[in-house]
């Protein structure tokens, strides 16, 4: 079975995480945790790094710095086509409503055009669905006085306007996860430019801990990253641009070999973006679900595995009381199919699932 994503994991990682184990040092200290930081700060151009434990414990510091800084925030614009830990983030401490918002067709990232106003009691959580990066510097002209946070899991090494994605906003989180471009297995970090919420952020994660060693001031979590999974995660940083172009060449060939199919269509960039390339979708225009379940299943009776869109925040049970615009979101998830595109892929991979796609819709087309 060709899988959905396989983590590329270099020699160097391996050998780290053996020193890290040697060493004793297997917990939440070590030369690891310090090492990772400072490659990520480096790479993300961004002042304060906090490693955690996984993305949604970062995406859910979001929410805590949110309450940190701006108590008086009652309310989140989220968008309605996101994987769930984004809004299960926002609920887990409470004290938050949701404004939904609708995806666009083109980007299948929030209609950020649909927002008419943000008021003051309220923020703006942007998610950057797949890798296609929403341009924050352009919301933040639009909306000067928003305060604006981002869930860049899906994110890492995108940008807008030449800026790291997650660095235009008070501050960004990011996934290690196993299917990520960069991982540690599970783990996640929170960045930021603000030093005061940066301190506040790194006393949460280590239960609250003050300046004073077993004196805690404020309800805190264990959301510590273990110093292996910084030595796993160490070994890919160094090779980030090996990785990203390994991956852009998968990208580019699923283009070439795809553009030309009728009922295809890719995401589309927003000026002034850079798509982070994590994972490679296609829509299917004219499809319906039982067709595009059709798809899927002719894809694993071949060994293809494959993945569906999201969906809309009001089919999740424990969140079906938040109402809000999901016709497009509907539309996506019924027409839109995650693709293999792991940096090892082959060649030879990419032309096999190009090639059974196009077998499904031929023979689809001759019935």
């Amino acid at each position: 079975m060709l899988p959905i994503y396989k983590p590329y994991l270099p020699a160097s990682s391996l050998r780290y995480a053996h020193d890290a184990l040697d060493s004793t040092w297997i917990s939440s200290q070590g030369v690891y945790i310090d090492k990772a930081k400072e490659q990520l700060k480096e790479l993300i151009k961004s002042r304060y790094v906090v490693l955690v434990n996984n993305g949604t414990c970062a995406t859910h510091m979001l929410a805590l710095g949110l309450k940190f800084k701006y108590p008086h925030i009652r309310k989140i614009i989220v968008p309605n086509n996101v994987y769930v830990a984004a809004w299960n983030s926002f609920l887990y401490s409470g004290g938050f409503d949701f404004e939904i918002v609708d995806a666009d067709l083109s980007t299948w990232n929030m209609d950020h055009g649909a927002i008419r106003e943000i008021s003051d009691d309220t923020a703006l959580l942007v998610v950057h669905n797949l890798g296609n990066i929403i341009n924050v510097p352009a919301l933040r002209k639009r909306f000067p006085k928003a305060v604006i946070v981002e869930d860049a899991c899906e994110g890492l090494f995108g940008s807008y306007d030449g800026i790291p994605a997650g660095t235009g906003s008070l501050m960004g989180s990011i996934s290690f996860f196993g299917n990520k471009t960069i991982t540690s297995g599970e783990g996640g970090a929170v960045f930021t430019q603000d030093e005061e919420l940066f301190e506040y952020l790194n006393s949460v994660r280590g239960q609250g801990q003050s300046s004073v060693r077993y004196v805690h001031d404020k309800l805190g979590y264990n959301y510590r990253m273990t110093n292996v999974q910084a030595a796993i995660l160490c070994g890919q940083l160094e090779l980030v641009a090996d990785i990203r172009s390994r991956k852009r060449e998968v990208f580019d060939l699923y283009r070439e070999q795809l553009r030309e199919v009728d009922e295809i269509r890719f995401q589309q960039e927003e000026p002034g973006t850079e798509h982070a390339q994590w994972m490679f979708a296609v829509r299917f225009e004219g499809f319906d679900l039982p067709t595009k379940n059709a798809l899927e299943l002719f894809l694993f009776e071949n060994n293809i595995e494959t993945r569906p869109m999201f969906y809309p925040i009001d089919r999740h049970a424990h969140l079906s009381r938040f109402k809000g615009a999901h016709a497009v979101a509907n539309q996506l998830n019924h027409q839109c199919l995650l693709l293999p595109s792991f940096p090892e892929m082959t060649r030879g991979q990419v032309l096999n699932v190009s090639r059974k796609i196009k077998d499904f819709l031929r023979t689809r087309g001759s019935r």
